[in-house]
C-alpha cells in the first residue's frame, strides 16, 4: 500500500499549495513540503528527489495490483503522520474502508436502477401484506358486517376499517314510543341524522352516518316529541 501512501501524500501537498493560492503547484515543490514535513517530524532527511522518484514510480503503476516499496520505515511512519495518521497499519485501516465504501458507491451507481425496482416492489408487497391483515367491514343498510378487501369499493367510500364497537353495538333500527331512549342516568341511547335523500334515520350508537360521513346528533326530547313519539312525556 505504498503507493497509496505516496499518491496521498502529494495530493495532500498539492491541495495545501492551492489553498496558499498557488494554481500549478511543481512536484520539486511538492516534494520539497513532504521532505521537510518528515525531516522536523522523523528527525531523517530524505532529498526531494527521492520522493519524486517514489511518487513518479508509483504513477506509472497507476491501477495495477503491484505497489512499490518504500525501504525507509521512518519515510513510510513519516508520510503516515504527514496524512493525519498515528501509524502505518492506521493509514491501512482508513484506505480499506474507503475502498469499500468506493466500491459501494460504484455499485449502488452502476445497479442503481435495478436497486429503485426492487424498493419499489418490496414498498408494494409489504402495502398488499398490510391491507390483506388489515381486516374491513362495510355497511349493508342496518348495520356492520366484516368482509374482505376490495380496492374499487374503497375508493367509493364504501369500505371501512374493521372497528369491533361499530359491528357489535352499531345499528341502524326503527324507533317508536316503546324505545328506551335514555339510560338511568340520563345519557341518550339513540343517535340521529338525516341520509342521502334528506331522510332522518336512527342509531344506537354515537358514530357518523355510515352514508353521508355526518356527524350524529344525540337524541333529545323534541326530536322524539314531533317525530318519533308524541305521547312522549
Amino acid at each position: 500500500m505504498h503507493k497509496t501512501l505516496i499518491i496521498h501524500a502529494f495530493k495532500k501537498a498539492e491541495e495545501e499549495r492551492k489553498k496558499r493560492g498557488e494554481k500549478k503547484p511543481s512536484k520539486v515543490d511538492l516534494a520539497g513540503d513532504i521532505s521537510n514535513f518528515i525531516k522536523d517530524e522523523m528527525e531523517f532527511g530524505l532529498g526531494e528527489k527521492s520522493y519524486r522518484d517514489y511518487f513518479n514510480e508509483a504513477k506509472k503503476l497507476g491501477n495495477n495490483l503491484k505497489d512499490i516499496s518504500i525501504k525507509q520505515l521512518k519515510v513510510v511512519v513519516g508520510l503516515c503522520r504527514f496524512l493525519g495518521y498515528k501509524t502505518y497499519e492506521e493509514f491501512e485501516e482508513s484506505i480499506k474502508s474507503e475502498s469499500i465504501l468506493q466500491k459501494l458507491l460504484v455499485f449502488l451507481k452502476k445497479y442503481k436502477i435495478l436497486i429503485i425496482l426492487f424498493i419499489i416492489t418490496t414498498a408494494i408487497f409489504m402495502v398488499i401484506v398490510s391491507v390483506n391483515r388489515q381486516r374491513w367491514m362495510i355497511w349493508n343498510g342496518s348495520h356492520y358486517i366484516e368482509t374482505k378487501f376490495d380496492a374499487e369499493k374503497l375508493q367509493q367510500g364504501l369500505l371501512k376499517v374493521y372497528k369491533e364497537d361499530r359491528i357489535k353495538y352499531f345499528e341502524k333500527i326503527a324507533p317508536d314510543c316503546n324505545t328506551e331512549f335514555f339510560t338511568e342516568e340520563g345519557l341518550e341511547n339513540l343517535w340521529y341524522g338525516k341520509n342521502s335523500l334528506g331522510e332522518l334515520e336512527y342509531f344506537t350508537d354515537l358514530a357518523r352516518h355510515p352514508e353521508t360521513g355526518k356527524s350524529l346528533n344525540p337524541i333529545t326530547s323534541y326530536m322524539i316529541k314531533k317525530y318519533i313519539c308524541e305521547k312522549y312525556p
